[in-house]
């Protein structure tokens, strides 16, 4: 049975991820609240303050923004809330405080609470459940205030989501007179499970119950909407004409649906949801859906980055190894969900590959999302980025070349910093196992047992005070581990710890390795990439100049670790000899005979680091020279 290791247990002391977090606590989250303040000169306006604001009648004006926009400021408060439970803040506990206090004054007396509703379409609550948002900004205010509660023991906005929860039991939930809809972005199910921990109010359970079960069972909830047709659309008929159920993840009963489809943050957080109820009901039938979803998105639909939904349009899955590198899309938040996914996965089958695909989305495409400074950011992640051609080809409008101050949909920003700053509680499990599973410099501390990771280097020391237990070690993929303590198999090192206090010493050395991609994957046929560690690398113009696509890689390449002034500490480059074609004698676009090439020195850097230095081209996939 799994002890849940929450955040208050665990201390990070990891200088690379106390940096990054340090980052966040003390730049990216008060750079976010002038930013949903609308403070930041030359930024997109957020008008998410402003829009709660006039919800409580302190302010005149109408909404804008986007229809889900309440939820960037519920992300920045559970942000906050995991920031201020890893070191106290005055100023961003006060900004937090007014921040639940103007919420909690918007709050309609039935405990409904949605601004945009409020303000504009006040008589039609619950009816447009396929684009509204509602039941999703909801989920977020739950989380926020589950959150927030654990940090401080402030009930404030505990209460106000209870409020909110018990306003939407009284109008779902099956019964003569209420509605039997379902929510078509997904997040109010994993949101009622936390909140049903919190206050161990069973309504929260069988409503998040409700909402699974009634998804994709019978008629497409869409359909009956537009058929009513009484409410606004958002975003004209896209997502009922353009898209099928299958967007929504409607399209089947969860307990049959057996491939990852539809927008991608929304089957994240459906597919987590799915997987804490089967964890709590011991529902197989929930569970093996659980176990095929995430076998089809971590071995057919997703990135080396840890990126998954390829096409702009929908943001979405498409089919088993479409995963073109220019095109991209790859949402910030569907790699958040990823992880989110990917532990839950790891509760389900003890697997320590799940943490892989946590580690693979986390520091690659979540860690990219965030410029050096703390006040720029990516929403799509690509993994080819020439910017002439986006400039000037309309197919990659939706492609960035430099990360943005904010956006119109911010829902990115706040998620990378809840995800990072909630790190802490991802790094150990206790069953009746001590489960090691990231090996980041830590403490954990809990009744009845404690642990310690420190390192120089490669050499980690692991120092544990409990009962009798096995302590078993995640062997992360990437990495070399290398010890004469317990039994080594290709998941785990396993320690027969015979109780009391014992220090443990191992090595984890960092691989360089050449990656190949599946042969179906037709983006990057002929193509390698380079990996170390758990960080995927790429190519930069800053380093090796325009015309990335003309340089190779050859087979059995030695690379040379270099150290960057500009990196982050604990990154480095990788150097290494490789080819460039030539383009003297090219006159016509194609000719009989090859290029040519010439020796090349080729630089490679973290991916998550990507244009920190300015705009320029990008290539993770570079040609292997044969």
């Amino acid at each position: 049975m799994l002890s849940e290791v929450f955040l208050r247990h665990v201390k990070i002391n990891d200088s690379f991820w106390n940096g990054i977090q340090k980052r966040i606590r003390e730049t990216v989250l008060p750079y976010q609240w002038e930013a949903l303040n609308d403070r930041v000169a030359g930024a997109t306006p957020s008008y998410c303050v402003k829009n709660f604001q006039i919800a409580a009648g302190e302010a005149q004006g109408s909404h804008q923004g986007m229809v889900f926009q309440d939820s960037d400021l519920y992300k920045w408060l559970e942000a906050v809330s995991y920031s201020l439970l890893i070191a106290p803040d005055a100023s961003l506990l006060e900004k937090a405080t007014e921040a639940i206090h103007l919420i909690a004054r918007a709050q309609a007396p039935d405990g409904y609470l949605n601004t945009y509703y409020m303000l504009c379409e006040p008589n039609q609550r619950f009816q447009n459940l396929t684009e509204g948002h509602e039941l999703y900004c909801a989920g977020h205010l739950f989380e926020a205030a589950v959150a927030f509660y654990e940090a401080t023991e402030d009930r404030t906005l505990l209460g106000v989501a209870s409020r909110f929860a018990d306003c939407i039991a009284r109008y779902f939930m099956p019964g003569d007179n209420q509605n039997h809809g379902y929510p078509g972005h997904p997040e109010i199910e994993l949101a009622l499970i936390r909140l049903y921990h919190a206050t161990k109010n069973d309504a929260y359970l069988k409503l998040c119950q409700y909402f699974l079960d009634v998804r994709g069972a019978g008629r497409y909830w869409g359909d009956v909407e537009y058929e009513r047709g009484t409410f606004k659309k958002h975003w004209g008929d896209m997502l009922f004409k353009q898209f099928d159920s299958s967007y929504m993840q409607a399209h089947a009963p969860v307990r049959a649906q057996r491939k990852a489809a539809g927008h991608a943050v929304r089957a994240m957080y459906l597919y987590s949801a799915m997987a804490d109820m089967s964890l709590l009901t011991e529902d197989d039938e929930l569970r093996e859906a659980c176990l095929a979803l995430y076998e089809n998105v971590i071995t057919r639909q997703i990135y080396v980055t840890g990126g998954i939904g390829a096409a702009a349009h929908g943001e979405c899955f498409t089919t088993d190894y479409d995963l073109p590198n220019d095109s991209i899309y790859a949402e910030t938040c569907a790699s958040v969900g990823l992880m989110m996914l990917s532990s839950r996965m790891w509760q389900i089958t003890g697997r320590a590959a799940c943490f892989d695909i946590f580690e693979k989305a986390l520091y690659n495409t979540v860690l990219a999302s965030m410029g050096k400074d703390g006040r720029h950011f990516f929403y799509v992640n690509p993994l080819s980025v020439d910017p002439r051609v986006v400039h000037a080809n309309k197919t990659f409008a939706h492609v960035e070349t430099t990360r943005a101050k904010w956006f119109g949909c911010s829902c990115c920003p706040p998620n990378m910093a809840r995800a990072v700053l909630s790190l802490g509680q991802s790094i150990y499990a206790v069953t009746d196992a001590l489960y090691v599973l990231s090996h980041i410099e830590s403490n954990l501390t809990m009744e009845y047992l404690s642990a310690e990771i420190t390192r120089e280097g490669e050499r980690y020391r692991l120092s544990v005070n409990a009962p009798a237990m096995n302590v078993k070690l995640r062997v992360p993929s990437g990495f070399d581990m290398q010890t004469d303590q317990g039994d080594m198999d290709t998941e785990y090192l396993t320690i027969a710890h015979s109780g009391g206090g014992a220090v443990y010493s191992y090595r984890l050395i960092p691989q360089v390795r050449v990656l190949h991609a599946h042969p179906r994957v037709d983006s990057d046929a002929g193509k390698v990439c380079v990996a170390y560690g758990q960080m995927i690398y790429c190519l930069e113009e800053a380093d090796n100049g325009q015309g990335l696509c003309m340089l190779s890689l050859p087979r059995g390449a030695s690379f040379e670790i270099a150290r960057m002034d500009w990196l982050p500490e604990g990154m480095a480059a990788l150097k290494t000899q490789g080819f460039r074609y030539r383009e003297e004698g090219w006159r016509e676009p194609y000719r009989e005979d090859a290029s040519e090439t010439e020796p090349a020195t080729l630089t490679f850097v973290p991916y998550s680091q990507w244009n920190n230095r300015g705009e320029g081209e990008m290539r993770v996939w570079v040609n292997e020279a044969r």
